[in-house]
């Protein structure tokens, strides 16, 4: 039986056995699980061997390392374990024997991009007429200012995916030199970064645009789809936009292109716009410079400042 349960009309009874599942867990491990189930249900239609074949086959070409998708992949099997063994499902699809066949390919494939790109996706970078030809796709529709604010998070704020999607409208901070965004998840040294004029302004009318809809989330990018509309943006779903849009706007390699690459191509313009490769180091919120030089060996350094170097 392939398909398990319609999540339109089951979403709510998945949640509460969620809660239940993850009480029966460690802290830590119940965090973990938590969000990455949470990003499963975010990420597909209908709970479906082939829509969960989707999603994982998703995160190795989105650059998920083998370890993170073998962790996702315990959540949700073990989760599903507990729905099949509480009489909530028929079966469970992720440990079916089509599953661990593609499953098997998927982490070869992964292992293969870390082996080959030391733990990264391939990264690209845009020209700024490619980032200004993606943000005139963006028209005032809500749909549209939400895309604009990705865009504009990514090449102008260098935020991770996780970073973007786990963004409260209380970060945004008035401080004596001027706004900046407080940072949740980071993975780096420091836990702020300065916002950029151009950001606030697409974050106000976002913030207007959703009042207007009726939309009270916390959380500044929140999905628009019909079966999780005004829930936080997953970072499946936010890497499908950016993906769009280079694919509408034209770009070369569009189907590479990911929100990642929004970041890398942070930290290429403001080099390129005169900011030294030490606050290069410091906006992008890394640990080592070292990581900074990877992503910017081919370019010329500067000693100047960062962000407001930017148009």
């Amino acid at each position: 039986m392939t398909e398990l349960i319609t999540l339109d009309t089951r979403k709510a009874e998945i949640l509460k056995a969620l809660n239940i599942f993850v009480s029966l867990l460690k802290v830590n491990t119940a965090r973990a699980y938590q969000k990455d189930v949470e990003e499963f249900l975010a990420g597909v239609k209908d709970l479906t061997l082939k829509e969960a074949m989707g999603y994982f086959q998703q995160l190795q070409n989105e650059g998920y390392s083998a370890s993170t998708i073998d962790r996702k992949k315990a959540a949700l099997s073990k989760f599903f374990q507990f729905l099949y063994e509480n009489g909530q499902t028929s079966s469970n699809p992720f440990t079916t024997e089509t599953f661990r066949m593609m499953m098997k390919k998927v982490r070869q494939d992964a292992d293969r991009s870390e082996a080959n790109l030391s733990n990264k996706p391939e990264a690209h970078h845009l020209k700024w007429d490619e980032v200004e030809r993606m943000l005139a796709l963006c028209d005032s529709s809500l749909e549209g200012l939400r895309n604009r604010s990705i865009t504009l998070l990514g090449v102008y704020e260098g935020l991770r995916r996780s970073e973007m999607v786990n963004l409260k409208w209380s970060d945004i901070r008035e401080e004596v030199n001027g706004r900046s965004l407080m940072i949740r998840a980071a993975k780096g040294g420091t836990d702020r970064v300065d916002l950029h004029k151009r950001v606030y302004e697409a974050l106000e009318d976002l913030q207007k645009a959703n009042k207007d809809a009726g939309i009270e989330s916390e959380h500044i990018l929140v999905s628009l789809s019909n079966r999780s509309h005004g829930k936080k943006l997953s970072e499946v779903s936010l890497n499908r936009i950016v993906k769009a849009l280079a694919k509408a706007a034209g770009l070369k390699k569009n189907d590479e292109i990911t929100a990642h690459d929004l970041r890398h191509t942070c930290a290429v313009q403001l080099l390129l716009h005169g900011a030294s490769i030490e606050r290069v180091s410091s906006h992008l919120r890394h640990k080592n410079i070292q990581t900074t030089m990877t992503y910017l060996k081919t370019l010329e350094i500067h000693e100047n400042s960062a962000v407001a170097f930017l148009p």
